[in-house]
């Protein structure tokens, strides 16, 4: 588990990517993470890593740099990936907050959800066709509130109120109960538990990756050929 000051320094690591090369903040990883981990469908990191730090990795100037960019980026996924573990019951989500009032801004991270979404979007609209009313009602209640987020919504003006003010204490229990789902014996359903992202153990284990060693990012390249390119 990241602590407090590793948080902080992973939060600078993510300021630190160039706001062109379209990286993540770090409330929007962290919902980004746990779409990932949720979602019925493994996505391997060779995938989503570009998502997180953007276009390209040329901003990160040297092989430690990105070995040091992966750690935290792949501890902080363990993180969520092992909360996210049978019986998951202590989920919570890393919003930001406004320092001056103290409100809980939870868009951002609905945001970095959203995002993972779209790397398997035909997975998600199964899970609404699946016939489990939670599953379906919790993935439709996460786009609404990510239309809320994007200023999107069509929902009348007094619904929209009460979601934004509910939706910090509403989030937590729409992950769990797609979690649930995914991680259900789903004999019938289209996708296996054992192919979700919901492994006992952590997906990734971070250490020094030799150059000629497979990138642990799951690309099936080696190290230098892939996140070790710099």
């Amino acid at each position: 588990m990241l602590t407090d000051d590793e948080l902080d320094e992973l939060d600078a690591l993510l300021l630190s990517f160039p706001m062109e090369a379209d990286g993540m903040l770090l409330s929007e990883f962290d919902g980004f993470c746990a779409g990932l981990i949720v979602c019925p469908e493994m996505v391997m990191p060779g995938e989503w890593l570009p998502c997180v730090w953007g276009n390209s990795p040329e901003h990160l100037e040297s092989l430690e740099d990105v070995e040091a960019a992966m750690g935290f980026i792949m501890r902080h996924y363990n993180d969520v990936a092992r909360s996210l573990t049978p019986p998951a019951t202590g989920y919570a989500p890393l919003y930001d907050e406004d320092t001056n009032t103290g409100e809980i801004l939870w868009e951002t991270w609905c945001c970095g959800f959203e995002r993972a979404m779209r790397l398997r979007p035909d997975t998600w609209e199964r899970i609404v066709a699946s016939g489990d009313e939670e599953a379906a009602a919790s993935v439709n209640m996460m786009l609404a509130l990510y239309n809320i987020a994007e200023g999107q919504s069509d929902l009348p003006k007094a619904s929209v109120r009460t979601l934004t003010d509910e939706a910090p204490d509403v989030i937590p229990n729409l992950v769990l109960a797609i979690n649930d789902w995914t991680k259900s014996d789903r004999t019938s359903a289209p996708f296996p538990a054992w192919a979700a992202a919901n492994k006992y153990q952590a997906p990734y284990q971070g250490s020094k990756v030799g150059r000629n060693a497979p990138c642990p990012c799951g690309s099936g390249r080696k190290y230098k050929r892939c996140c070790g390119t710099n």
